[in-house]
């Protein structure tokens, strides 16, 4: 049954091929660690180095598990290089969906085989979890180590719990500290872990990880940097990452925590009044969530690794009353026992909705591959790019440039019809229309190859089926400059020279009609 996992993500994967900007580090890291190897001045991030540093010791470990495979492809050389983006995103999807069975082994173990078996059911219904499983995330690098922390400290593993927790705090995510930190205190006050031995475990996986964390991540950024250390120190203690936008102190309560886990919310409380097993392990989950959202700058990934916690609420209730569905217990097990399955149908319906509009997400991934079919004929040809900020942020990255021969610009803060701009062959520009701001000053320079719709809203109407539908707009235009054969170039420039050489008359001379009138009578002849 544990299939279910990597069938469901698998598919995620598939629909949703690009990434978008949050992971844009770990995605062009991985690129580069796999292409340009130990050429450190090729590397994305010393053009564009974000707001914060970002780790590499996730890049590296997906590259080295990658390697092989990526190896292979490259030899046949069958496959353009996108192929290697889907790749490595399958390559972090089997470390998270190993860990995620790692967790129902321990959940199997603790409540029996039925409660694991609904834990599988409900956590491959639900969206965030699988749709998030293959994307670079920094919280996604973390969620396999949350994983095992959470396994280990079920199990009484203390000195994994301890390893796991340091390395997903020091490395990925320092927030996870507030987590993690509960579940030792727990420990500690109940006294299943002293506390000398969780110092001395503590002190010597704290030294090796962030040891290992300056050294390799200073090496890549060419100055000495502790990188969580650095994104602790600008959300937390600078607070800038509500410059990001901010939410109410509940939000994750009331928005966050449903979309993530769905129709499953209603059994939550339910499992942890059945079972007294389960609320000692979605407290601290909760507790989790309570305190990180003092700060304002509040998104649904950052929480994600307490949803298969909440799950185990949610599937200990189900499988209570699945076992009890052939006992006479009346209508009020059978409708008990509908709601459970109805859930999960929600679930799925839910599911599908959040999906369908995920795939349209990303207009800039799409544009850049239209673009080289479009231009297939001409990949040796020498071609410039400029890609605009909003296709940078919507699916482009360095596996998307698929031409050895063409060279690719996301230089920022150029003024429409600027120079530069103008020295490009193709621009990738987002804009809603053609006669906006950014596209009139290409109006007579270029000519528009095509354009991209992406996600604009969902739209409800009960008179059609389905009543939801997924709407889109144009964001994102791809021009190519126009070209100006030779035979007419040299035509224009007789043209100018007679005009300069003619003897000066009364009447002034119309350059412009004489231009149409010699251009004319080149065609005609």
């Amino acid at each position: 049954m544990n299939r279910i996992l990597y069938l469901v993500s698998g598919t995620h994967l598939i629909l949703s091929q690009f990434t978008k900007v949050e992971e844009s580090f770990n995605i062009q890291a991985i690129h580069d660690i796999l292409h340009h190897k130990t050429n450190l001045s090729q590397y994305d991030h010393l053009e564009f180095p974000g707001v914060v540093p970002r780790t590499f010791l996730g890049p590296i470990l997906i590259s080295v598990l990658s390697y092989p495979i990526f190896f292979f492809i490259n030899y046949l050389e069958y496959f353009n290089k996108f192929i290697n983006q889907l790749l490595v995103r399958a390559i972090l999807n089997l470390i998270v969906v190993e860990s995620i069975k790692h967790f129902h082994k321990t959940i199997e173990k603790i409540f029996g085989s039925g409660v694991g078996n609904w834990f599988l059911i409900i956590t491959s219904t639900q969206f965030h979890v699988m749709y998030y499983s293959s994307r670079p995330l920094p919280n996604i690098m973390a969620f396999p180590l949350v994983m095992i922390a959470i396994s280990s400290w079920i199990t009484g593993k203390y000195k994994t719990l301890i390893w796991s927790s340091a390395a997903a705090i020091l490395i990925f995510r320092s927030e996870l500290v507030i987590y993690l930190g509960i579940i030792l205190l727990i420990e500690l006050f109940y006294k299943r872990l002293t506390i000398l031995r969780g110092l001395k475990i503590g002190f010597v996986a704290a030294i090796v990880v962030l040891t290992t964390s300056v050294i390799i991540d200073s090496i890549f950024w060419r100055r000495l940097v502790w990188p969580e250390g650095e994104v602790l120190f600008f959300n937390t203690i600078l607070n800038k990452s509500s410059q990001w936008g901010t939410q109410p102190f509940l939000w994750y309560f009331y928005s966050a925590i449903p979309r993530g886990i769905g129709f499953s919310l209603c059994f939550i409380p339910l499992g942890m009044i059945y079972d007294i097993r389960v609320t000692r392990l979605v407290l601290p989950a909760l507790m989790f969530v309570l305190i990180y959202s003092i700060l304002p700058h509040k998104e649904l990934r950052f929480i994600i690794y307490v949803f298969p916690v909440l799950n185990i609420s949610a599937a200990s209730y189900c499988n209570r009353i699945w076992q009890t569905r052939f006992k006479p217990k009346g209508l009020k097990n059978l409708i008990a026992l509908v709601f459970c399955i109805s859930h999960i149908i929600g679930n799925l319906t839910f599911t599908i909705i959040l999906s369908s509009a995920a795939i349209q997400n990303y207009p800039g991934g799409h544009a850049m591959l239209t673009l080289h079919k479009v231009e297939h004929k001409n990949l040796n040809a020498n071609y410039s790019i400029h890609i605009d900020n909003l296709p940078a942020q919507t699916g482009v990255t360095r596996f998307t440039q698929l031409s050895n021969q063409w060279t690719y610009s996301k230089k920022e803060h150029l003024k429409p019809g600027c120079e530069e701009l103008m020295s490009f062959t193709h621009l990738v520009i987002g804009s809603s229309h053609r006669d906006n701001e950014e596209m009139l000053p290409y109006k007579h320079s270029h000519h528009i190859l095509f354009s991209v719709s992406g996600f604009s809203y969902v739209s409800l109407n009960y008179n059609t089926f389905p009543p939801l539908k997924i709407k889109t707009k144009t964001q994102i235009f791809v021009l190519k400059k126009n070209t100006i054969k030779s035979g007419v170039k040299q035509t224009i420039k007789r043209i100018k020279e007679e005009f300069k050489n003619a003897p000066e008359k009364d009447s002034k001379i119309d350059l412009q009609k004489s231009l149409k009138q010699k251009s004319k009578s080149q065609i005609n002849d």
